[in-house]
């Protein structure tokens, strides 16, 4: 199955974003929380504060990517293969948290990791934290693809299409009742089932295999369609319109909204990227997005890991330098993540998935 790389040319700006996000602003290892009297850093703050929703993103992709590359594969199968995809790099994070522990540059949460690695620490009612809070996303994306699989074989037609529709908008009605549309705590639970890190993913995820769905049945139409001089403007509107919302929720200072309203913009822009019939999903459809896109689950799953090491092993010591050098302090941590996140897919997850492909099928 070919790549289509305007996809990836999202998720590299979804994972900037994040990174960002949690090296300057957001999280316990956040520059911002460790040296809140630094003025500059309350610029970044106000920048990237709504950069959180850029897993919606992910999840809305990976439910599209879920359809676009469905094969005809049992449960054990689809189990065992995102368990070789997702869980050798985790469990190289959790070594380097144990490692660093013995220096006390990080508190370990030793009995929570184990369910971070098999992937079951935001599943549901389960909710265990582990050293590293931002891998509730793994375990969150884990659930919400393996419940939809699921759904993809129920042989009735009319059930899988009454189940597809109504589970993102049960999930999505959920968080609009509990936090009014407002998705920025995955570590609660509510009457001690509804996970809201769960219930993203479910919402999410659901949407993105509408898109999915959608991309299958039309794409041979689509490709043979002209669209008329009208048509073209209209298109090459909405996908610009659509980029620009994207770039202005997440990286620009304004005042919370509806997350939905950026689920919908997302699926939208998603969708007229995938027919690639305007000029910006054309000009992002490059070779560059597939080669810088798939450090991107490395670089997530390591960031927050480096950055609480550098915290508490170099910031927190040169207290000094970051108040006089900040910017300077910024951009050492994304380059030593950016590394970090080289490194491990190319030691970790890379090596670690073909091996196991081929030891285990």
């Amino acid at each position: 199955m070919n790549k289509l790389k305007n996809i990836e040319f999202l998720r590299v700006f979804l994972i900037s974003v994040i990174v960002l996000l949690h090296t300057t602003a957001y999280g316990s290892w956040s520059l911002l929380v460790n040296f809140p009297d630094i003025k500059e850093l309350d610029f970044f703050h106000k920048t990237f504060i709504q950069g959180n929703n850029s897993v919606e993103g992910f999840f809305i992709i990976a439910g599209f990517l879920l359809i676009y590359t469905l094969k005809n594969q049992n449960i054990k199968d689809f189990i065992k293969k995102k368990y070789m995809r997702l869980s050798p790099t985790i469990l190289f994070a959790v070594i380097i948290c144990i490692i660093a522990s013995f220096w006390h540059t990080i508190k370990l949460r030793f009995w929570d990791d184990i369910l971070v690695v098999l992937l079951l620490n935001n599943f549901g009612i389960c909710l265990a934290h582990g050293t590293t809070p931002t891998l509730w996303f793994t375990s969150a994306l884990f659930a919400g693809l393996l419940i939809y699989f699921l759904l993809t074989k129920i042989s009735s037609k009319t059930i899988k299409t009454i189940s597809f529709v109504a589970l993102p908008i049960l999930a999505y009605g959920i968080l609009e009742y509990f936090q009014h549309g407002s998705f920025s705590t995955p570590h609660k639970n509510y009457a001690y089932i509804f996970n809201v890190g769960f219930l993203r993913a479910v919402g999410g995820v659901g949407i993105g295999t509408t898109v999915g769905f959608i991309y299958k049945k039309y794409i041979q139409e689509i490709k043979e369609k002209v669209f008329n001089f009208i048509g073209n403007i209209i298109i090459n509107l909405a996908e610009f319109s659509l980029l620009c919302f994207m770039v202005w929720w997440l990286v620009t200072p304004h005042k919370q909204l509806n997350c939905i309203i950026f689920v919908i913009a997302f699926a939208l822009l998603l969708t007229l990227f995938v027919f690639e019939k305007g000029i910006i999903s054309k000009i992002t459809n490059k070779d560059i997005w597939v080669k810088l896109g798939k450090y991107q689950y490395s670089i997530y799953v390591i960031h927050s890991v480096i950055g609480k090491i550098l915290i508490n092993s170099v910031w927190k010591t040169n207290s000094e330098f970051v108040k006089i050098h900040p910017y300077s302090t910024i951009f050492i941590i994304i380059c030593t993540i950016l590394i970090a996140g080289y490194i491990t897919y190319n030691l970790v997850e890379k090596p670690c998935t073909n091996y196991l492909k081929k030891k285990f099928g």
